[in-house]
């Protein structure tokens, strides 16, 4: 009994600062370009693997919400984290594969530190409010630094034509306010909810969708609907109505304001006209969720009296409930089909397979109408052929950014398949592909199975959620971006954990806590090494980006001597012997990237430079970077005036191919 009374303050303790946890590691990663890059997310999993130290330390049941429900995703996740990272035996990239494993481990940290507590509805509750306070706050900062430039000002990569901070990715914080929005909803929507929080989630709403339209992501608008939909069809809230109607119309407001605010969809977002537009947006805005607020507590007397209705005390038998739905849907479709929706639907997916560019887009608005699908499908169909070569093991973790030169049509430089299932596909073969989609499919439908009960609002929303993430990965690289990412994985944790039910939870542990706890200190390694050898690399382009190489060097160097065989040290190092005059050093430097990424046509074409600055042949390394990137006109113009020389041309050219090859915007090196 003592030990209990003694633990009981070390558990309040360690939950609350598990649901703080959440929305801090989302914004921290958020202002961290999204987690993109791999020293941050190592930061977030060292953070996790402390966490679950202390919980296997101090809890006197380390892992009683363990359940089955929640051993299908995690199972399948920790499995494909184990199969990325034993891609580096065959991918010839160990870098890249580390640095897609670090993010991997990340996730699976996430669901299996949330997925050790107890489900309750009140931790349930608390998680979603402290999430979405994280995600509001980003999405409202963003849309202040849009509409209100000097009061929170961004530097110049900020002053796209569609809103992009902090995320420095549109599509990504388009994702993040269509996910916050839903969770929202929920909570102005949920009448077990406090009044205040209920009245606090209506006057975010407004923001929220400002946030969303400001993005112009069509991806995320289109989820967003339908999480949106979907949650009003499976959740059965009385209080729906005065939900919809107390957020809805400021909401529609709020967007339609924005929208009209031409000027802020500009490149010149921090111009005098766009300065107007912006204040008018911002007091529009302010207005709205305003009367969001009012709006939701003058209606919560009236969901009182809704609650008192005969149908909603006593609801229709499940059986006539799905007869309605289906007759509805029927009537629907019918109706549609009718107004000639089949003809149409036919006409704009023959727009988005047909239609690769936004050349005919005058104003950045227009997008949201436009189906093309901005250049997707060759990246897909590109993904697909890296499959096709490497069917069962894929071309490993992370790689297919030094695949895709080899099959690409277009010379575009990209990193990313823009679609999580096939670029899985691609790097981790049919293996990968099966675990992914367990992952993806095992929360979906644990979450949908317990879509029931006293608890049916909030699974709802959490399916809702998870079903618009998912439905996204299809178009985009959220994965990649884990301010987007983690969010699911901490909610589907806890959903899916055993719930208090008056059964005992899992008790022991595989060993002694100690052991144990070891263990999770072991799997910090990897993002330990992984997030400081990447960091210091990021110093090292932005020195070289600045022209200091001493600093970049130094930075370089320092990255390797963490064991992490980086290729882009040794090419930053090979490119500042290069410009201080040592070209034998920078030969010697560049042809350790080839060593270390085979299949890299960027570590080719540097060597190339490296050896006729040295008076040494470059023309096999030139014809291998070719063979690695056939269709970059920079190669083939590169190789043409080589190939008319000898050793004082060579020398002569060098100088002029390394700037050109910098400040092309096409090498990894230049964009760290």
């Amino acid at each position: 009994m003592a030990i209990a009374q003694r633990r009981e303050p070390l558990e309040t303790i360690g939950l609350a600062g598990l649901v703080l946890l959440a929305p801090a590691a989302v914004i921290y990663l958020a202002f961290k370009a999204g987690g993109y890059f791999p020293s941050a997310p190592g930061v977030v999993a060292i953070v996790f693997v402390q966490a679950l130290v202390l919980r296997t330390l101090l809890a006197e049941r380390p892992f009683e919400g363990y359940s089955r429900a929640l051993a299908l995703p995690l199972g399948a996740l920790t499995l494909l984290a184990a199969w990325a990272l034993s891609s580096a035996l065959w991918a010839h990239a160990t870098a890249r594969v580390l640095d897609a494993y670090d993010r991997l481990l990340l996730y699976v940290l996430a669901l299996a530190l949330f997925g050790a507590l107890r489900y309750t509805r009140a931790r349930m509750s608390w998680l979603m409010r402290a999430l979405l306070a994280g995600m509001g706050a980003i999405c409202v900062i963003g849309l202040i630094s849009r509409v209100l430039p000097h009061t929170w000002p961004t530097t110049s990569n900020f002053f796209a034509n569609r809103l992009n901070y902090p995320l420095t990715y549109w599509n990504a914080e388009g994702m993040v306010a269509a996910m916050a929005l839903i969770l929202g909803f929920h909570l102005t929507a949920d009448p077990k909810e406090h009044w205040s929080v209920r009245a606090l989630s209506a006057m975010l709403l407004p923001a929220l969708g400002a946030t969303l339209l400001l993005t112009f992501s069509r991806g995320s608008l289109g989820v967003a609907a339908v999480g949106f939909v979907a949650y009003c069809l499976l959740t059965r809230l009385h209080t729906l109505p005065t939900a919809l109607l107390a957020t809805v119309p400021p909401t529609a407001v709020a967007m339609k304001s924005a929208w009209d605010a031409t000027a802020l969809a500009s490149v010149k977002a921090t111009g005098p006209l766009a300065i107007s537009q912006g204040r008018h947006v911002a007091i529009v805005v302010g207005l709205c969720m305003l009367a969001a607020g009012v709006l939701r507590l003058a209606l919560v007397p009236v969901d009182r009296q809704i609650a008192r209705l005969g149908p909603v005390k006593h609801p229709p038998r499940q059986k006539v409930r799905v007869g309605i739905g289906l007759a509805v849907a029927v009537l629907a479709l019918v109706f549609a089909l009718a107004l000639g929706a089949g003809g149409a639907a036919h006409k704009e997916y023959s727009k988005f397979v047909n239609g690769t560019n936004e050349a005919k887009v005058t104003q950045t608005r227009e997008r949201l109408s436009d189906p093309a699908n901005n250049g997707r499908l060759p990246l897909w169909t590109a993904a697909l052929d890296i499959y096709r070569a490497h069917k069962l093991k894929g071309s490993g973790a992370g790689t297919y950014q030094q695949y895709y030169p080899q099959v690409r049509e277009h010379a575009l430089y990209v990193t990313d398949a823009h679609s999580l299932y096939l670029q899985s596909l691609a790097e981790l073969g049919l293996v990968g592909g099966v675990l992914m989609v367990l992952v993806v499919g095992g929360i979906l439908v644990g979450l949908a199975l317990r879509i029931r009960g006293p608890d049916r609002g909030i699974y709802a929303a959490l399916f809702a959620v998870v079903l618009a993430w998912a439905l996204h990965q299809i178009l985009d690289w959220d994965w990649q971006m884990p301010a987007v990412t983690l969010p699911v994985f901490i909610l589907a944790g806890l959903a899916l954990a055993r719930p208090r039910d008056g059964k005992a939870g899992m008790r022991g542990l595989p060993a002694g806590r100690a052991v144990v706890a070891l263990g999770w200190l072991l799997v910090a390694v990897a993002p330990l090494l992984v997030s400081t050898s990447y960091a210091r690399l990021q110093h090292a382009g932005r020195e070289l980006q600045r022209g200091e190489c001493a600093p970049a060097r130094r930075e370089a160097l320092s990255s390797l001597s963490l064991g992490a065989e980086r290729p882009q040290a040794y090419a930053i190092v090979g490119v500042c012997d290069l410009q201080q005059g040592f070209a034998p050093a920078a030969v010697t430097a560049m042809a350790k990237t080839v060593v270390y990424e085979p299949q890299s046509w960027e570590d080719w074409y540097l060597l190339a430079i490296a050896q006729a600055a040295a008076g040494k042949s470059p023309l096999a390394a030139a014809r291998r970077a070719i063979a690695l990137n056939p269709v970059e006109p920079l190669m083939h113009t590169t190789y043409h005036r080589l190939s008319h020389g000898g050793p004082r041309q060579w020398e002569a050219l060098a100088p002029a191919l390394r700037r050109q090859a910098l400040l092309s915007g096409k090498f990894s090196i230049m964009n760290l």
